[in-house]
């Protein structure tokens, strides 16, 4: 099933200097019950589309569909019934600094006009859930950034939502605290089952928690699949780059050097996801090739692995390494290159 769909999505402001596309013909499916990344450099149009998840944003043209309703044609009490299926944690955390944490999470319930001692039991059952269950007296200039970024996280969990919208979640964050958060998300998703679709400009985090990814530039989706599958094979040049950024490619000078040395027959990079690569070496070994190990990188992903190796290979007859490398070649999930 499909949670949200965007179909030939285009958004242009009229400004006084001109027009400016802020997405220009986007389409994608994210799935239910999944977690869907959306990374891409400032500017690239990724909070312009997930605003209009919840009609915040209306497309000049195309059709964004929400739980099987079509967003545009909602208005009035629908589209209020659609917020409160699809809440948003924003990047700044957007809290009332003079209210108590507990009065900032049950807020969108009070809006909402649900009695007292509801949204009392509901908000105690969400500060719970992000372990925040002893500060609900507290204000939020008490709490440090992580704690109020699960403020913001319990109160668009209050309404029980079927889609959570995270705008640069962690990006105000320190490496430990956007572990913590990332944690959070994994949890909400795989606990309540809530759709979550997280936009961000760190590759890192997409890769840790996302179960697909679409890469936006200047307005349109470039790319989008499988997080596995992009991270092993990326196509177009920025895609390359963000994955660069987890997992590597570029040699070290020490490594480069060695390999244009000459002391090996040939060097191979091996390509690899859910531990393809594992028994490289000693496959080679079993075959009288000597194979050193000269670098790698590996990225954990959500549900599996992806990363590379580079094996210098030696053997006293090249054909053996021929044909060992033509065997790899029907290995699943490794594909394998030689390196110049």
């Amino acid at each position: 099933m499909v949670a949200v769909s965007f179909r030939n999505v285009s958004k242009v402001f009229e400004t006084k200097a001109g027009s400016i596309t802020a997405l220009d013909d986007v389409s994608a499916e994210v799935p239910a019950g999944s977690i869907f990344g959306v990374v891409g450099t400032s500017g690239a149009g990724k909070s312009t589309l997930l605003r209009t998840v919840n009609g915040l944003e209306k497309p000049t043209s195309g059709v964004v569909q929400v739980l099987g309703k079509e967003v545009t044609k909602l208005n009035g009490s629908d589209l209020r019934g659609l917020r409160r299926e699809v809440s948003m944690v924003f990047q700044h955390f957007n809290l009332l600094n003079s209210q108590s944490v507990a009065h900032n999470v049950g807020l969108p319930l009070v809006l909402a006009g649900t009695p007292r001692a509801q949204v009392k039991k509901r908000v105690a059952e969400v500060l719970a859930m992000v372990g925040l269950d002893t500060r609900a007296e507290n204000t939020p200039k008490q709490l440090s950034g992580g704690q109020r970024q699960r403020v913001g996280i319990a109160r668009a969990l209050v309404t029980n939502p079927k889609i959570l919208i995270c705008d640069e979640p962690t990006s105000a964050l320190d490496p430990i605290t956007t572990n913590q958060i990332l944690d959070l998300l994994l949890k909400v998703n795989s606990e309540l089952g809530i759709t979550v679709l997280i936009i961000t400009h760190q590759m890192s985090v997409v890769s840790r928690i996302a179960d697909h990814i679409a890469v936006m530039e200047h307005g349109r989706v470039i790319e989008n699949g499988d997080v596995a599958q992009v991270f092993a094979h990326p196509q177009q040049e920025l895609t390359r780059q963000f994955v660069e950024t987890v997992v590597p490619q570029k040699l070290p000078l020490a490594i480069e050097q060695e390999v244009r040395s000459g002391k090996f027959d040939r060097v191979i990079r091996a390509i690899h996801n859910g531990g393809a690569a594992r028994d490289l070496i000693s496959d080679f070994a079993n075959q009288g090739i000597q194979a050193s190990l000269l670098h790698a990188s590996d990225a954990a992903l959500r549900r599996q692995s992806v990363g590379t190796v580079v094996i210098g290979l030696s053997a006293q007859n090249a054909s053996l390494i021929d044909a060992s490398l033509a065997h790899l070649s029907h290995r699943p999930g490794l594909e394998v290159e030689d390196v110049n």
